[in-house]
């Protein structure tokens, strides 16, 4: 291979080969930045998690001082605990309960929406990793031919 010939093969491939180790880092920031979302987004649904139950049992000691409440007003009231003061003191109780009940429900399903859209995020981002891995796949091959190809031209010419 005559040195004008190496010199322009090197010429050649050189910013395919520089292509190539891009791409290849890229999948490799790619693939930590997945990791990263999927931590964080994690750490985001059980701090909702958390703050849930603290708010599911703060509303429980909440609806027992309504019912405390309640059941100090009928007996303010000089009428008996028996018949329509019983009922109004059970649908306070199931009222509140269903109330409490729903809100968990409601961080429950918000933090779990959250934890699986965190989960599409990083499972996109690591396609975005496998497909700079192709990339760079593709790359490395274009410089090997490249570098084939000079060679090829280079014995072709010294025939």
């Amino acid at each position: 291979m005559g040195f004008s010939t190496a010199l322009a093969t090197t010429a050649a491939i050189a910013p395919k080969v520089l292509q190539a180790y891009t791409y290849h880092q890229q999948g490799k920031a790619l693939k930590s930045a997945a990791a990263q979302q999927q931590q964080l987004t994690n750490q985001q649904a059980a701090a909702m998690e958390n703050t849930a139950a603290e708010n599911q049992r703060r509303a429980a000691r909440n609806a027992n001082s309504r019912l405390a409440s309640a059941r100090a007003d009928a007996a303010g009231s000089n009428l008996l605990p028996e018949g329509s003061i019983a009922v109004r003191e059970r649908d306070l109780a199931t009222r509140l309960q269903d109330e409490i009940t729903a809100n968990a429900n409601n961080a429950l399903h918000e933090a779990d929406s959250v934890r699986k859209q965190g989960a599409l995020n990083a499972w996109q981002t690591r396609q975005a990793a496998r497909q700079s891995g192709v990339q760079a796949i593709g790359a490395g091959l274009s410089s090997l031919g490249s570098l084939f190809s000079g060679i090829a031209s280079d014995l072709n010419s010294e025939k």
